[in-house]
């Protein structure tokens, strides 16, 4: 018999984790504070049954915190009181290490509490809310799992993400957050600061909107994303970010420097054009 599981927050995330598994015969518990969207969650597929206070996850055996990273923490807290130290916890949050860290110290304090494992699936939009969730969200997806080891909790949670077909990928969470700065947290800051910057030309040239095109749209497409998910994504992990907003600030200059060499400029091109197929 497949384990319960019970999400915490089922939003685009949460809810697209709960239809994904329970096309796969997995008992899905959702737990949220608007009834409303629990509504929907139930609706939609997204979960067999749902209740707004977390004293329902006691029978599960999976938990999933799908809730923004600055509230994981302290949602772990919460439920290592209530859930059986049998049971496995793990999170989806874009940062690991302070999230590990934090609660491995609590772990280490309460020996009792149930075995949490730092999971990162490499999947999203720029979209949010449960309304916009949909099954095949994870598919064929990597997911980085922050701990290697081959015990039988780990790997509840490692078949759990390939049930619905993900790839696992083991990577330690420092390591983590310093390469998904680079290919996640870097490029929203562009597409942020590139929208803030197309918003005040807007003002003085309205005409501007008529001139956007496909370019346009592929870079400023994540810059409709949340500000209460991505606030404390760069918070946590703004180190790594400002090291790498200096190096790409010097990629950018290279391009102005180069202007009145058009042998360098093509050159630096061609350095830059993405080709897929080498």
């Amino acid at each position: 018999m497949k384990p319960t599981v019970a999400i915490i927050g089922v939003g685009l995330m949460g809810g697209s984790l709960g239809m994904a598994l329970r096309q796969h015969k997995y008992k899905v518990i959702g737990i949220g504070r608007n009834l409303k969207k629990l509504q929907i969650a139930k609706k939609t597929g997204a979960v067999d049954c749902f209740y707004n206070d977390i004293k329902y996850v006691s029978t599960a055996d999976i938990i999933v915190i799908c809730l923004p990273v600055d509230k994981i923490v302290e949602t772990y807290k919460n439920l290592a009181k209530i859930v059986s130290d049998t049971a496995v916890i793990c999170d989806i949050g874009s940062v690991k290490y302070n999230i590990t860290k934090e609660i491995n110290k609590i772990i280490k304090a309460h020996k009792k509490y149930p075995h949490f494992v730092g999971c990162h699936p490499m999947t999203g939009t720029e979209k949010s809310g449960i309304k916009n969730a949909y099954p095949d969200l994870y598919f064929n997806k990597s997911v980085v799992i922050t701990d290697k080891k081959e015990n039988k909790k780990n790997l509840l949670i490692v078949k759990m993400w390939k049930d619905i077909g993900c790839n696992i990928v083991y990577i330690q969470p420092k390591k983590h957050d310093e390469l998904v700065a680079f290919t996640s947290h870097l490029p929203h800051i562009i597409a942020f600061s590139f929208y803030k910057a197309f918003k005040e030309k807007l003002k003085k040239y309205p005409e501007i909107k008529s001139v956007t095109a496909g370019s346009f749209e592929s870079l400023t497409r994540v810059a409709k994303s949340s500000s209460g998910i991505w606030l404390p994504i760069i918070k946590e992990n703004k180190q790594n970010l400002k090291k790498l907003i200096s190096e790409y600030s010097k990629q950018i200059n290279l391009f102005s420097e180069t202007f009145g060499n058009e042998k360098k400029l093509k050159n630096l091109i061609d350095k830059s054009i993405r080709n897929d197929t080498k």
